[in-house]
């Protein structure tokens, strides 16, 4: 064997122990993006059933319609209770405020266990919906 193998070879380890070094420094930080991403995505399904959750509440609510007016208006006690007798039925609490005798809001209190929780083991989110009267429901999105 000539000293020109053993070089080569030597050149070999070394090439095999960075390759080492590269995968021991990547692999826990690409699980650790990875955990993010899951936990990420998990927290918007959280908030995504909350607001779902708002949202069917508030539409409850729209049935409780005021017969006792020539104009279309809600029962705003029939309503209110709707809505709260919708988020218990759900399991869930909320808080239900109307505006005037047409439009519905619900806010939606939401907790349930993260899948890996590395930032936090539980999701607490908030759900928002609001209904109105002859317009329909909107959710604003990705509440806090």
């Amino acid at each position: 064997m000539n000293s020109h193998d053993h070089d080569h070879d030597h050149d070999h380890d070394r090439d095999r122990g960075s390759v080492s070094v590269l995968v021991a420094v990547l692999l826990p930080a690409l699980l650790l993006l990875l955990a993010l991403v899951v936990d990420g995505a998990d927290r918007m399904r959280a908030l995504a059933r909350a607001d779902a959750v708002a949202a069917e509440a508030a539409r409850t609510a729209l049935t409780a319609i005021d017969t006792r007016t020539p104009h279309i208006t809600l029962d705003t006690t029939t309503a209110r209770s709707a809505a709260q007798t919708a988020l218990a039925a759900s399991g869930h609490r909320g808080k239900v405020t109307l505006d005037g005798q047409r439009t519905v809001r619900v806010t939606v209190s939401h907790s349930e266990p993260a899948v890996i929780g590395l930032l936090d083991p539980i999701h607490h989110v908030t759900g928002r919906a609001e209904a109105q009267l002859g317009v329909g429901t909107t959710t604003p999105g990705l509440a806090p």
